[in-house]
């Protein structure tokens, strides 16, 4: 099932913006994604130029709320469909407001 979703991201990624785009121009294809998935997601770039991508609801809460390898899966396939490193700031299943990732070029 994991495999099918990274291929079916990718592909809806691949759709919106070019495999070599700039990471900002990629997460925000993947916030589209995930906003027609019912995340309520977003992308934006913080004054210091770091990029985040934004949940502002979890689709899958009650899944995830009892199961945390959904939400590493989910983290597993950002860091896939992007090609880049993904950190979780904040994350709904534990009480925060908002699942919050900020994403960097993978270093080489």
């Amino acid at each position: 099932r994991r495999r099918q979703l990274s291929d079916r991201v990718r592909d809806q990624l691949a759709d919106r913006v070019p495999v070599d785009a700039p990471i900002e121009d990629r997460v925000r294809g993947l916030a589209e994604i995930q906003a027609a998935q019912g995340y309520l997601a977003e992308s934006l770039v913080r004054p210091d130029g770091t990029i985040q991508l934004r949940e502002h609801n979890c689709a899958i809460y009650h899944v995830a709320k009892g199961t945390p390898s959904a939400c590493q899966a989910e983290l597993d396939l950002f860091r896939e469909v992007l090609g880049a490193d993904v950190v979780r700031e904040s994350h709904i299943a534990t009480g925060d407001r908002c699942c919050s990732y900020t994403i960097s070029e993978r270093a080489d």
